[in-house]
């Protein structure tokens, strides 16, 4: 399962788990903006972080296969 960590400049760490959906194609995506990380879970819900609070993104492999 994919998992993005969004590390913020104050020191804080945010944690994106990809929590499964049945289908198998959903998945967390993350993609970038201007101005802003956008993350997309794999029920469409998304959290857009401002990128002036963003340290360091990592993101997870999609598939362990």
């Amino acid at each position: 399962m994919a998992s993005v960590t969004v590390k913020m400049r104050d020191g804080s760490v945010r944690e994106f788990k990809e929590r499964g959906r049945p289908g198998g194609s959903y998945s967390m995506h993350l993609r970038y903006e201007i101005g802003f990380v956008v993350v997309t879970d794999e029920w469409n819900e998304e959290t857009a972080i401002p990128t002036e609070l963003v340290a360091e993104v990592v993101k997870e492999r999609d598939r362990s296969w």
